[in-house]
């Protein structure tokens, strides 16, 4: 079982408006709303393409907002773990102005994560995980989480042969990391907080990085660099990935749909750690293609014949 980890969800809500403006009523031509939070858009990946891995996330939901939330969840058959709140849960925005090509991101503020509240969702959490089972924090701790929640759940679990997908920042980084996840994605900034004494300037940096004592207990170690690729040290072999320029339309979530795909190939074991990171850029550059968090079978097929592949 993948247990995603999202105590901080919302309905995201996507309006796509021809030519934004403040100078009168904008009418959007298309409104989508979706079960929203960062884990929800890695669920989206997971279940892309067959065969399915099962999974569940772990949530904290609240109010006519928190059913509804779970209506959108069971359309696409999404199971959820739920912790209640006496609070409904919220809306976020994203406006697309689909003639300009902008993106604006409004994002309502969550409920409090109290110590009782919190103490509670990690009793669930904890109870569900079995022996042999897949957890994956992906984005920034919630508020009120200590900065090495993460770390204290690796040491709690141990014993039990779990495997760790990571893709956060800062503190909570720095402290996963000394526990030794299975997995580490992050962007290159976060790479920085993580290690501030190195210097990347180019890829030979990264690719020293990688091959270091630090990133030796890391059986998986990704580093995104946007436009610029992914530099990933799998297993002992160190590879640099590109693709070609694309016209982006709404990068929200492409490193989620990164991480889902991540997960996913990596769960199942059938294909080489080569061919599951070409299926990660894929699924994340497919995503962009569109305004909103979905992809084609077409696009990643594409995109998986047009990456270059270089070994450091």
């Amino acid at each position: 079982m993948i247990h995603l980890i999202c105590p901080n969800p919302a309905i995201d809500r996507t309006l796509l408006i021809e030519d934004f403006t403040v100078d009168s009523p904008n009418r959007p031509y298309t409104i989508k709303e979706f079960a929203g939070g960062k884990s929800f858009n890695v669920a989206y990946a997971l279940d892309f393409e067959s065969p399915n891995v099962p999974y569940c996330i772990h949530t904290i939901l609240g109010g006519k907002n928190g059913d509804y939330l779970k209506e959108l969840a069971a359309k696409r058959t999404i199971h959820l773990e739920i912790t209640d709140v006496d609070v409904n849960t919220r809306f976020c925005t994203i406006i697309a102005d689909t003639k300009n090509n902008n993106i604006y991101p409004i994002y309502e503020n969550s409920f409090v994560l109290s110590k009782p509240l919190l103490n509670k969702f990690t009793k669930q959490l904890l109870n569900a995980i079995q022996p042999k089972d897949t957890v994956v924090f992906s984005g920034s701790l919630m508020k009120g989480m200590p900065d090495d929640y993460i770390a204290q759940l690796q040491k709690q679990l141990k014993d039990q042969d779990i495997r760790f997908f990571i893709d956060t920042s800062g503190v909570a980084l720095v402290e996963a990391f000394q526990e030794h996840p299975a997995v580490i994605k992050i962007n290159d900034e976060e790479l920085c907080d993580l290690v501030p004494d190195y210097t990347f300037n180019g890829l030979e940096d990264y690719a020293d990085f990688l091959k270091s004592k630090t990133a030796a207990t890391i059986p998986y170690f990704i580093i995104t660099l946007g436009a610029k690729g992914v530099v990933a040290k799998l297993n002992q072999m160190v590879y640099h990935l590109s693709l070609p320029p694309v016209k982006a339309k709404n990068p929200i979530a492409c490193g989620d749909f990164f991480l889902g795909g991540l997960v996913k190939y990596l769960t199942l074991g059938q294909l080489e750690d080569l061919e599951v990171l070409k299926k990660a850029i894929s699924y994340s550059t497919a995503n962009v293609l569109n305004w909103f968090p979905e992809m084609k079978q077409s696009d990643i097929d594409r995109i998986e014949k047009e990456i270059i592949i270089q070994r450091l």
